[in-house]
């Protein structure tokens, strides 16, 4: 997410926040895809991830008034995708189980076949890393969240989750060179 288009989220959510009607229509455009992928990694399921999403626009709506301006905007819709899908999750009575490995799938995403072939390759460098590891990585690059916001998510100091994601960075960059 460049700079830009998370300054625009930004101002999207806050003229939400004042009644603006069509800025909901902008967000979806700008931000929907990578909610629904979010929804779709944790949930496995076309159908549940399309209703979550929908669900999540619902609460970005409901909640909009919450928001904090000037924080990531991005972080914070991909969040309410996130927990509306683990919610899901527990209403169906499905165990996401503590294997961050259910949450990675992104070698079948409509990629060309050389993307393809280069997401295949990252998600088998991840299955390498411990399961903490490729959760931060997973929040990090995936969930778009900023250190400080993994380390409130994952309740650890923000120098532990830096230390942790700089690890994995470089193991990364090991198994991948």
């Amino acid at each position: 997410m460049t700079a830009d288009k998370g300054k625009l989220l930004n101002n999207l959510i806050v003229a939400l926040k004042c009644g603006d009607k069509y800025a909901l229509g902008e967000i979806y455009s700008i931000a929907g895809g990578r909610m629904l992928s979010v929804a779709m990694g944790i949930l496995r399921n076309k159908q549940w991830a399309e209703d979550v999403l929908q669900d999540s626009f619902v609460k970005v709506v409901r909640f909009c008034k919450k928001y904090k301006e000037n924080s990531n905007a991005y972080a914070w819709l991909c969040t309410i995708a996130r927990n509306t899908a683990l919610n899901k999750l527990k209403s169906e009575k499905l165990k996401a189980g503590d294997n961050i490995d259910n949450f990675f799938d992104i070698s079948d995403n409509g990629l060309t076949e050389e993307k393809r072939e280069t997401a295949l390759e990252v998600e088998e460098a991840l299955k390498e890393l411990k399961p903490r590891l490729r959760t931060i990585v997973w929040l990090r690059y995936f969930n778009d969240l900023t250190v400080k916001e993994i380390s409130r998510e994952l309740n650890m100091p923000s120098s532990t989750v830096h230390f942790m994601l700089k690890k994995s960075e470089k193991k990364l960059k090991e198994i991948l060179e």
